[in-house]
């Protein structure tokens, strides 16, 4: 499960200054589950960021590095489904689905 919210923070880093930590490439420092609690901290602008994404991805500011890790790290995960995270949770299923989407979404821009 800790995964979908690793796969999440690569995807916002470097547009959420105060929820991820980065380096100097635009990488989270850290994706651990520490990290993940920091980044949702506040649950409702968590979930109004998510919500608002979709104009990043339209300005093409997403880290095309970071996408790649998901890809490379994530995306090739047996687990990585969100019906596999559904078992564990719902929030982690709906986190899963939208990293898959936001990620087919830059494919497409």
């Amino acid at each position: 499960m800790p995964e979908v919210f690793a796969a999440c923070m690569y995807l916002m880093a470097g547009h959420w200054n105060d929820g991820i930590e980065v380096d100097k490439n635009k990488k989270p420092k850290s994706v651990e589950w520490k990290s993940a609690v920091k980044m949702m901290k506040n649950p409702d602008e968590f979930v109004i960021r998510l919500q608002e994404f979709g104009k990043i991805v339209d300005e093409n500011q997403v880290v095309a590095g970071n996408v790649k890790i998901i890809k490379e790290q994530y995306f090739t995960r047996p687990d990585f489904t969100p019906e596999i995270m559904e078992q564990k949770s719902n929030a982690a299923k709906g986190i899963c689905s939208w990293v898959l989407n936001i990620v087919k979404y830059w494919e497409v821009i």
